[in-house]
């Protein structure tokens, strides 16, 4: 049976304090399963340094739980597999092999492989792949405003929305920092209509429609009034605005660059391989 709380709590003044057991190796051991014995000194690496009492001691009782629990499920399993069934000498050469090659290639790939991926060569893929790149739904550019039905110099607002000039820009900037519940300009930036559409207190069933005879929009509920003025509309189907999906692009990019290189370095050490005539086939 495990050791009770107090006893871990014991056994940690000991881990984290300098005790005369354990300095002469002679431990008393916290756990036994079988002949296996887990010792105070085990724990260490798994409280870490600077952790309180309380939270060392919960620490330490659930990680000699979870040994006894490994320990009673190993020797259950050495019970009830054939020798051939525990012979992992195989998968663990394997996964070894394997293991370095990977390691390799990513210590190269961290010395070698350009990371930097310039504007020109992100345009140049979009311009070639376009096709891989529609929206599966509308994106909008504009300004979104949400304010109380209280709110002051509605008419202006509305007015400042539907211009949309720097001028009004700047003015509704100034206004929605004292009255509104949110504000959003995404001139800049494309932004799913999906979700300015959830902020209205409407059902729009066919947004590219919808989007395509209205570019300033006005509801209200029971507390709010709310504005969108649309200044750019793609609807779905279409290609992709370059700014939405340059960072996917780069992705795309690196990962062709990191495939490409370790084909290349596959085949360096292969042909290196052939010229110090390092192997044989034998046919």
């Amino acid at each position: 049976m495990l050791r009770s709380l107090p006893f871990i709590g014991a056994v940690l003044f000991l881990v984290h304090g300098c005790s005369l057991l354990d300095q002469n190796n002679h431990e008393e051991p916290v756990a036994r399963v079988f002949d296996h014995y887990l010792y105070p000194s085990d724990l260490r690496n798994a409280i870490p340094a600077g952790t309180t009492s309380r939270d060392s001691t919960l620490l330490a009782k659930r990680y000699v739980e979870t040994w006894v629990r490994d320990q009673l499920m190993v020797r259950r399993a050495e019970e009830a597999l054939t020798e051939e069934q525990k012979d992992f000498k195989t998968q663990i050469a394997e996964y070894h092999r394997d293991l370095l090659i990977f390691t390799f290639r990513q210590k190269l790939l961290q010395q070698k492989l350009d990371t930097v991926v310039p504007e020109s060569e992100i345009r140049a893929y979009y311009d070639e792949n376009q096709n891989n790149f529609l929206l599966d739904q509308d994106v909008i550019r504009g300004t979104y405003i949400k304010v109380p039905l209280s709110a002051p110099r509605m008419n202006e607002l509305r007015r400042w929305s539907w211009n949309n000039t720097e001028e009004d820009l700047d003015r509704m900037e100034k206004y929605c920092l004292n009255y509104a519940e949110k504000y959003s300009n995404f001139n800049d930036s494309w932004v799913y209509f999906s979700s300015i559409r959830e902020q209205l207190p409407m059902n729009i069933s066919q947004p590219s429609r919808y989007l395509r005879y209205n570019k300033n929009i006005e509801a209200t509920d029971s507390r709010y009034r709310y504005f969108l003025h649309v200044t750019g509309h793609l609807s779905a189907g279409d290609v992709a605005p370059l700014e939405m999906i340059s960072d996917d692009i780069t992705s795309i990019v690196l990962n062709k660059r990191k495939i490409e290189f370790i084909q290349e370095l596959e085949q360096r050490v292969y042909n290196d391989g052939v010229n110090r005539n390092q192997f044989e086939i034998y046919r």
